[in-house]
C-alpha cells in the first residue's frame, strides 16, 4: 500500500485555525520550519551515528516522523519511520540508505504541503 502523500483534512484543520484565529501563516510558517529540520537532519543523523549517540539519531528521526504526520505530510512521515526503525535496529547503513533514496519524496511531499 501507498502512503497518501498529504492528507488534506489534516491540512484542513491547520487552515480552520488559522481563520479562527485570524492568522494566515501557521501552516506555512510549520512547513518552513519542517524544510529546515528535513535539511538539518543528514547531518544531525550522521554527526549522532559518529558520536555513537544511537538515542539521539533515532530521536532525530521520531520527531520528524511525528511532525510530518501532524501536518500532514503522510508519506514524508512513513519515510523518517522506516528510518527510525532502521536506527532504533542499530541498522545506520540502512537508515542512510532509505534517507538517500527519499530524496525525491522529500522534495514532492514539501512542495506539495507549500501548495495546500
Amino acid at each position: 500500500m501507498v502512503a497518501v502523500l498529504i492528507d488534506r483534512q489534516l491540512v484542513e484543520e491547520i487552515r480552520q485555525v488559522e481563520r479562527a484565529t485570524g492568522r494566515t501563516d501557521l501552516l506555512s510558517g510549520f512547513v518552513a520550519k519542517l524544510e529546515e529540520s528535513v535539511a538539518d537532519f543528514p547531518a544531525a543523523f550522521a554527526d549522532s551515528v559518529a558520536r555513537g549517540d544511537d538515542k539521539a539519531a533515532v530521536r532525530a528521526a521520531h520527531t520528524l516522523k511525528g511532525t510530518c504526520r501532524q501536518l500532514g505530510a503522510l508519506a514524508l512521515g512513513d519515510l523518517f519511520g522506516e528510518i527510525e526503525s532502521a536506527a532504533k535496529a542499530g541498522d545506520f547503513i540502512a537508515a542512510q540508505r532509505k534517507l538517500d533514496e527519499g530524496a525525491e519524496l522529500i522534495a514532492r511531499s514539501l512542495e506539495a504541503l507549500k501548495r495546500a
